[in-house]
């Protein structure tokens, strides 16, 4: 006959199991953000190019046409310090910001999905690929 504790035992082995296969196919005590540089630029001149990175991550130099976009996801949050900054070219212009702050990103990012769009006149903000109108929050330098 099997004891209670035993028992007990076994369910809290089959839960850590289960809890430690999540983590490593999704966040743990965190939530996903997903963050996506669009180009919404003139598509006679669309070369966008742009470099993406965080302290722990290097995303690399891309380069993506009109209409095309570069997205990547992460786990963060209320407690980490997750900072990923990108800096695009187009043309003579360019613009070096960060994309995602856990500071206030987690706050303007309610949708999870953070999108930036460059367009020929700046930058341009959205929550979320149908949310909040797009909100110009740079100019090309």
């Amino acid at each position: 006959m099997i004891s209670n504790i035993s028992i007990k035992k076994l369910l809290l082995i089959i839960f850590l199991s289960a809890n430690v296969f999540q983590a490593t196919t999704s966040c743990f005590f965190a939530r996903k953000y997903r963050v996506q540089v669009v180009n919404r630029l003139p598509s006679n001149n669309s070369s966008l190019f742009l470099h993406c990175a965080s302290g722990d991550d290097e995303l690399g130099k891309r380069t993506i046409y009109a209409g095309q976009t570069f997205e990547w996801a992460f786990c963060a949050s209320g407690f980490s310090k997750t900072l990923f900054f990108c800096h695009l070219w187009w043309g003579s212009k360019d613009r070096a910001f960060e994309v995602f702050n856990s500071k206030h990103s987690i706050n303007d990012c309610r949708s999870f999905l953070c999108s930036w769009s460059a367009m020929s006149d700046g930058i341009y903000y959205q929550d979320g690929q149908n949310g909040e109108l797009l909100d110009k929050r740079y100019n090309w330098n």
